[in-house]
């Protein structure tokens, strides 16, 4: 049945415009759409019949009055455009079923004031749980207290051992990054390449850099601190300038890799004839270009499992002790280092019938290292 309806918007459905138009009482309404018992199948089609016709969608505040939910989970992270953070937001969708909460997402900008508006917002909306990337808002162990909350990816001092947290293991990750360079590539020269150092990770994957550096007896070359793609290609610019091919890089994620991408490019140097690069978080579509990193990767659907898990205890439990779960980067060796060469026209696709068998790691890692081929291939 089709209702008509005049020029503007009209207001939505309410239970008792249900009511008339299936001419039975509120009442019977209700307990339809709580799907009580004790309700003829009858009675049951003409009220959803009702419920069709006038497109009624119900009243979530209402509903969340009754049940004490909202039936929302809040998720802040630090920028979209960041494919790490838009393919984590997609894991976590991806386990909420028809059933659970709906999934609100908030985009921080790396800003501490932009996160607080969101933790505001979402604890006026009386979210079930909160997963957050945090950037320091003022407010968030006040979140934390009374919503069940899990950071992920970095943290900062103020709830680091008041939340539940699942961490990457990026210290180790960079340390092997850069034994790569300085071992298996035997280079002198290894430059880092960082994003903001106060945010916990990056500091990480500073702190690996130079361990590898320290213990090698080896020049540190570092540019700090950029926030964008082109402040790290102005500060890598100016250090590379000061380093004599061939060198290696250490990027500190994939923006800061595409800012020392453009300096080298804008250098006129070759990678990886003069430079070799490395980095950590997948850089995405790159990889259709032939183009495959030399990278730590985040396993982002680990991440997102051990969040939900811990999301899902700490809503059935508050007073579990808060937790950590760690995981592993996966160590992928691709063309930015020329343990690919970039020559090879099966680099432009997944590795298929044809391609050559994997080698042996370097520096008996274990890992996957694929070999050079012929530029012939």
């Amino acid at each position: 049945m089709n209702v008509e309806r005049g020029p503007g918007l009209r207001p939505p459905a309410r239970l008792i415009d249900i009511a008339r138009h299936a001419g039975v009482s509120t009442k019977t309404v209700s307990r339809v759409l709580n799907e009580e018992a004790y309700v003829a199948p009858a009675m049951r089609e003409r009220v959803m019949a009702a419920v069709t016709a006038l497109a009624y969608v119900g009243d979530a505040a209402a509903t969340g009055l009754r049940t004490r939910r909202s039936g929302f989970i809040g998720l802040i992270i630090p920028d979209v455009r960041n494919g790490f953070f838009a393919l984590l937001t997609r894991a976590i969708e991806e386990r909420l079923s028809d059933a659970s909460p709906t999934l609100l997402l908030g985009d921080s900008d790396e800003e501490a004031d932009q996160e607080e508006r969101y933790l505001r917002i979402f604890r006026q909306q009386r979210v079930d749980g909160l997963i957050v990337l945090p950037s320091g808002a003022p407010s968030l162990p006040d979140a934390v207290s009374e919503i069940p909350t899990v950071i992920v990816d970095r943290t900062v001092p103020s709830v680091r051992r008041a939340a539940d947290h699942v961490l990457a293991g990026n210290r180790r990750a960079a340390e092997r990054l850069v034994e790569h360079l300085v071992k298996h590539h035997a280079l002198r020269q290894v430059a880092l390449v960082a994003g903001n150092t106060s945010v916990s990770n990056v500091r990480d994957r500073q702190a690996g850099y130079r361990r590898v550096v320290n213990a090698a007896g080896l020049p540190a070359f570092i540019t700090a601190g950029h926030a964008t793609p082109d402040d790290a290609a102005a500060g890598s610019m100016e250090l590379f300038r000061t380093m004599t091919p061939p060198f290696g890089v250490f990027a500190t994620n994939n923006r800061m890799f595409w800012g020392a991408m453009a300096a080298i490019a804008r250098l006129g140097l070759h990678v990886p004839r003069d430079v070799l690069v490395t980095t950590i978080d997948s850089i995405g579509e790159a990889s259709v270009t032939g183009l495959k990193p030399t990278q730590g990767v985040i396993p982002v659907q680990t991440v997102a499992a051990k969040a939900m898990r811990l999301l899902s205890e700490r809503t059935q439990d508050p007073t579990l002790p808060p937790r950590d779960e760690n995981v592993d980067l996966d160590i992928e060796f691709g063309t930015t280092c020329g343990c690919i060469p970039m020559t090879a026209p099966l680099m432009l696709g997944p590795i298929g019938a044809g391609s050559p068998e994997p080698e042996s790691a370097p520096e008996g890692t274990g890992e996957r290292v694929w070999p050079h081929v012929p530029d012939a291939l």
